[in-house]
């Protein structure tokens, strides 16, 4: 079995679901609240395990009813925690405003999550993972973390996120240096491209072997080597946006780890993304069989069936 280990944040949201956002100084009426369980790095985790990876997720979160109701939806789903730390923070949460078109516009309090940056990530034994990926974290701290994955054999994956990716190209080179694949989405894209890493980011992608770019509706584009591919997005009811992109990127790494080619990774990457969007809270993810009978339906049956296949010979 696979085993993957993602470093990052862990955070309850509380979900308002809105018609729309109120103005500056305003108010509007929510049609619905939620708490859920939240977290680009935990979102990656659990994704991971749903699709049958042996996923661990690597963060901190506090010593209070919070941090244990968050270890207990993570062990829930079959992800290991026991790298876990409790500091004596609060444990992280996000405020999500979650439009009736599933745009959501999100306020993150830090927390506990800050304590990772203590945490003595290079000093861990990564020994135990094939693949090590980061969310949202500082460059500094994915570098160091990835240095001591790739000594163990590990492969890197590092999605940085937006308030990352406006650091620019030059804060990153120490991490990029050190990371198999990276994530973007469009406007993460843009902010690399113009803070130094060239057009069609190829001084990023000089860096890093694969690079995925992440469009939304439109699909999502990947360059590998002298490799390009892209592959549209599934058209779906789209009711909640949250951890589509943690989703998308366990997806992309599951398909490339079983020998999938770019372009199939992509769709089944893709495939994954959608079924969370149709989906309340940022760890609905789906299984490996519902992602398997969606392609099925949309067209991927021989897709579909050689996943089944490499599934049935583990």
């Amino acid at each position: 079995m696979i085993r993957v280990a993602s470093i990052g944040n862990a955070n309850v949201d509380v979900l308002l679901y809105l018609d729309e956002l109120p103005p500056r100084g305003g108010q509007v009426e929510a049609r619905g609240a939620e708490r859920r369980a939240g977290g680009a790095a935990a979102n990656f985790a659990v994704a991971a395990a749903k699709l049958g990876l042996k996923a661990s997720f690597i963060g901190c979160v506090g010593l209070d009813e919070d941090g244990d109701w968050l270890l207990s939806e993570l062990a829930s789903h079959g992800v290991d925690t026991s790298l876990v730390k409790r500091v004596g923070e609060r444990t992280g949460f996000v405020v999500v405003l979650v439009e009736a078109g599933g745009e959501r516009t999100m306020v993150a309090y830090r927390g506990a999550n800050a304590a990772l940056y203590e945490a003595g990530l290079e000093d861990l034994d990564y020994s135990m993972f094939d693949w090590v990926h980061a969310s949202s974290i500082r460059p500094d701290a994915a570098a160091g973390a990835f240095k001591a994955a790739k000594r163990a054999g590990a492969t890197t994956s590092y999605d940085p996120g937006g308030a990352v990716a406006m650091m620019g190209f030059g804060r990153l080179l120490q991490a990029l240096e050190h990371t198999d694949i990276l994530f973007l989405n469009e406007r993460e894209a843009q902010l690399l491209e113009s803070s130094g890493g060239g057009p069609e980011l190829e001084a990023v992608r000089r860096l890093v072997p694969t690079v995925v770019v992440k469009m939304g509706a439109e699909g999502a584009m990947a360059y590998r080597g002298g490799e390009a591919a892209s592959a549209p997005a599934f058209r779906v009811e789209v009711v909640d946006t949250t951890g589509a992109g943690d989703a998308f990127d366990a997806a992309f790494c599951y398909a490339l780890a079983r020998g999938l080619g770019l372009r199939e990774s992509l769709v089944f990457a893709n495939a994954c993304a959608a079924l969370k969007i149709t989906r309340r809270g940022a760890q609905s993810s789906p299984t490996l069989q519902e992602v398997l009978e969606f392609l099925a339906l949309r067209g991927e049956a021989g897709l579909a069936q050689r996943l089944s296949r490499l599934r049935c010979s583990d």
